[in-house]
């Protein structure tokens, strides 16, 4: 009954939706660091203790720096979730497959009997 297993398949899809909801939820927060501008920035790490000793143009490179590094993680997690969206997929159909598959053989053991 290779193919039939829609336990473990059904396991496998809940686990890829937790980790793209998870995905989804890292995305948004990256999104939302973006938007941040330099002033709200500067006044969120002198607020956590942070940047308290430096210039306004060193804030302004290290959130520059910031900004770069967070692009990238974003780009990352979107390679990942678009991964993740067709592994997804996969296994939904992986399911109907299986579904048919157990219908059939359901179907052939009525027929022989």
């Amino acid at each position: 009954m290779l193919g039939t297993d829609i336990r473990g398949i059904m396991a496998e899809e809940e686990e890829v939706q937790r980790r793209q909801e998870a995905l989804q939820s890292l995305m948004s927060m990256r999104e939302k660091l973006l938007r941040e501008s330099l002033e709200a920035r500067i006044k969120r790490a002198r607020g956590t203790g942070d940047w308290t000793n430096l210039s306004p143009a060193e804030c302004a490179s290290i959130y520059k720096e910031e900004r770069v590094h967070l692009r990238a993680q974003l780009e990352r997690l979107k390679a990942e979730r678009d991964r993740t969206r067709g592994k997804l997929s996969a296994l939904k159909r992986a399911k109907v497959r299986a579904q048919r598959i157990r219908a059939a053989e359901a179907a052939s053991g009525k027929k022989r009997k």
